[in-house]
């Protein structure tokens, strides 16, 4: 059984035992009653389980009340959740209505004004003083009003506070999420969902497992809400969230998860539900959790190098298709097979065992390790997400030194393609440009989606560079922090780009945002 403890969020119950949940959130504008309840209703129709609604101001949670009311007269029960960042008095207003509050501990209390403060240990308890007493009374309201709480840590939205005592790290994630469930322990609040976000998948799965141990010093267990923040669209986006979702499903970490797509939010309920189905049936193959290490910074094995593979150099890719020009083909791998230390992974015990005896295996053999396996599955899909899956677990704790990727229902290219595709999601390889986007969401009053597909379009050949597409200014510039350029939306249809964290332009109409963006790249 999985070590979280059981809640419930209206009629759904997580933690435990219980099945995971399926989560999405709505894009519309929330003050569009009708629009809004009409894409609750599909994502219902879709298989979700619980809504989430952006609810910014007063002005939304009050539209919101109304869609919740028409939603239950309108016979659906699915909990709705109100989504909110920097208002106290928002929360508190919407925990008497719906059936859970997300805030966000970077920016609920907390400020981000990129400022890096000094604190004495008796002023940043000073801080965490504060934050309590203005939790107080939304902890009493959902008391009484059995409403759940998630407290959704950012990665692009730590406060100022958290990064200049930890930095902009895995272990401030922690620490962000663990002050708050700390100050709602201590008042006895548990109707309590903790998530660490992020758009990189390492930081992600990093911060999940520190916070876990962090939980389980403190005899806490309260159910984890999963998800790789700003995934994009398409393939990529499919396979950085199974990579980040999925390696911590499979290690018993999770009780309900989003998929955050830049597509329209009832795309991403299907390939939720395919992550979970074959998480469930890694783990049953495997006949227990596959087990991790929790480490605060990302390290790969020590191992010797041999033929420019393994030694601490950049992950390889075996493979024989005819692009793979800078690594190594099987044929050579085969021919020289004596310098490499090769380990197959066979199904879902035989990578749990890898797990288990890495440690004893890198310490009696220090040759290249190269991880190979070879998949029977005939459904591209399926094929695609459980390799990711399966090698994100290795990746994330640097357990090899080349992936070895093989299919009998798919050629070469498609192999290749996928161990690429992989290893930038993991950001230990770059093969294309990198573009972080946003699922979008009330708050997003541009064009997202097809800004996006113009920015893939136009700029996916600039191999290493990183670009951001945002829909807002909540999460969008932290989480494209450290891109090297960035479209953020800033009103209606007009957006700003950054270059290096830092706006350059300004109220830029939409359609000439890829022009704009051209210029700056080119100059």
């Amino acid at each position: 059984m999985k070590p979280s403890k059981e809640i419930k969020i209206g009629n759904i119950a997580i933690g435990a035992g219980n099945d995971i949940a399926i989560q999405s959130m709505t894009n519309t504008d929330t003050n569009d009653i009708e629009k809004t309840l009409g894409q609750i209703v599909s994502l219902i129709d879709s298989d979700c389980q619980i809504v989430r609604v952006t609810t910014p101001s007063l002005r939304e949670a009050e539209a919101l009340v109304k869609i919740h009311q028409k939603l239950r007269e309108m016979g659906h029960q699915t909990p709705i959740v109100a989504d909110v960042h920097f208002n106290p008095k928002v929360a508190e207003f919407m925990s008497q209505y719906v059936e859970k509050v997300r805030i966000n501990p970077g920016n609920y209390v907390d400020k981000k004004l990129n400022k890096t403060l000094e604190y004495t240990p008796k002023e940043y308890q000073a801080e965490l003083d504060k934050i309590e007493e203005r939790l107080l009374p939304l902890m009493e309201l959902c008391k009484q009003h059995n409403t759940a709480i998630r407290i959704g840590v950012n990665h692009g939205s730590l406060s100022d506070r958290i990064i200049s005592q930890y930095g902009n790290t895995a272990q401030g994630m922690a620490m962000s999420g663990i002050e708050f469930a700390d100050i709602m322990q201590r008042h006895n609040f548990t109707n309590l969902v903790m998530s660490l976000k992020s758009s990189d998948v390492k930081t992600m799965i990093k911060a999940t497992q520190l916070f876990v141990e962090m939980m389980k010093d403190r005899k806490m267990s309260y159910p984890l809400h999963l998800g790789v923040t700003e995934a994009g669209s398409e393939s990529e986006a499919r396979i950085k969230s199974a990579a980040g979702i999925g390696a911590l499903l499979i290690s018993g970490i999770g009780d309900t998860i989003r998929v955050s797509l830049t597509e329209k939010p009832e795309n991403e309920i299907p390939v939720a539900h395919l992550i979970v189905e074959i998480s469930e049936k890694i783990i049953n193959e495997s006949g227990d959790f596959i087990p991790y290490k929790t480490e605060e910074k990302y390290s790969r094995i020590k191992t010797t190098e041999k033929w420019a593979i393994g030694g601490g150099l950049p992950l390889a890719i075996i493979s024989n298709c005819a692009e793979n020009r800078a690594d190594k083909s099987v044929d050579f791998i085969e021919t020289n097979i004596e310098d490499f230390n090769i380990l197959k992974i066979e199904g879902g015990r035989s990578l749990r065992e890898f797990h288990e005896n890495i440690s004893e295996i890198v310490s009696q053999d220090s040759r290249p390790l190269i991880v190979k396996r070879t998949y029977q599955i005939a459904d591209a899909d399926e094929f695609m997400l459980r390799a990711s899956i399966e090698f994100s677990g290795i990746l994330s704790q640097g357990l090899c030194d080349a992936i070895w990727i093989e299919s009998p229902h798919f050629d070469d290219k498609f192999n290749y393609q996928l161990s690429n595709e992989i290893l930038q999601a993991m950001d230990l390889r770059r093969f294309k440009a990198e573009i972080v986007s946003c699922p979008s969401c009330g708050r997003t009053l541009y064009d997202i989606e097809k800004l996006l597909k113009a920015v893939k379009a136009e700029f996916s050949h600039h191999k290493g560079l990183k670009i951001g597409v945002m829909g807002c200014v909540v999460n969008g510039p932290g989480e494209m922090a450290d891109a090297d350029y960035g479209i953020v939306g800033a009103g209606n249809g007009k957006v700003w780009i950054f270059k290096a964290g830092k706006a350059i332009l300004k109220n830029i109409p939409e359609e000439e945002a890829i022009e704009t963006l051209r210029k700056v790249i080119d100059s």
